[in-house]
């Protein structure tokens, strides 16, 4: 069954269609403050409904910097949730499935565990399991997870076609940090990432069995070649120069 996508110019009427009458007007008078060009002008908005508007705001600015100026103008009249909102909507958009990797104060990567990462801990308990974690009969089979990916990307406006952006969305089946994403764990521990590659190229010395488990840690998708971020190695990675978003797939293979 075909999956719809949610376009940008669609969350941003949904967006709009959640202001108040009073709301949308001071959201067009900020709209007609701003500095930079293209102007908005007050008789091209005047009188105009938000799905007008919107039309107005895409086709001055392309559906990406309309997402921009739209973000920029709710935030500057205080709908900071409405924003939050809509920046949630269109995630995939911004970030393509990058992560984005912590720095200590002195520029280098910050490999423990963030803040966020401890917490979670916290409130959830591991599964009992060998190796990286996780039993066997919990995992979700490969396909299930890459469908909930592909439709969590499509929720955020992205492309499902898009195999990296995919593969950042899909949820770890194991471990402490089990139903976060692969992208998430890359920004928020780094050691448990080595920790991962590690024990199961040393399950893989010992067992070729397919489980759901075991192939939740094999690449799912490939992801797209010269599109890697590649960071300096400290700790867990001092045997490597650099380490890639898709170094760290490929060594689950």
């Amino acid at each position: 069954m075909e999956m719809n996508r949610t376009t940008i110019k669609r969350a941003l009427k949904d967006a709009l269609a959640d202001l108040s009458g009073e709301g949308l007007l001071e959201f067009c008078d900020e709209l007609r403050d701003r500095r930079t060009e293209p102007r908005i002008t007050r008789r091209s908005v005047e009188g105009k409904s938000y799905l007008q508007i919107i039309d107005l705001l895409v086709s001055t600015y392309t559906e990406q910097g309309a997402l921009t100026v739209v973000l920029e103008t709710l935030r500057k009249i205080n709908c900071n949730q409405l924003a939050e909102t809509l920046s949630s909507k269109t995630k995939a958009c911004a970030d393509k499935g990058d992560p984005v990797f912590r720095k200590t104060s002195n520029g280098e990567l910050d490999s423990k565990p963030s803040q966020e990462a401890l917490k979670y801990r916290g409130s959830h308990q591991p599964l009992t399991a060998a190796g990286a974690g996780g039993s066997p009969g919990t995992a979700k089979k490969p396909e299930e997870v890459e469908a909930e990916a592909k439709k969590q990307v499509l929720s955020e406006c992205g492309d499902p076609c898009n195999e990296r952006l995919v593969l950042s969305r899909s949820k770890i089946q194991f471990g402490k940090y089990k139903g976060q994403t692969f992208q998430w764990l890359l920004e928020n521990d780094v050691d448990y990432t080595a920790y991962i590659i590690i024990t199961h190229q040393k399950e893989r010395e010992h067992t070729m069995c397919q489980t759901p488990l075991m192939a939740n840690k094999v690449l799912l998708i490939e992801a797209k070649k010269g599109n890697d971020l590649r960071f300096l190695s400290n700790s867990s990675f001092s045997h490597c120069k650099t380490f890639t978003f898709s170094m760290f797939y490929s060594s689950l293979k």
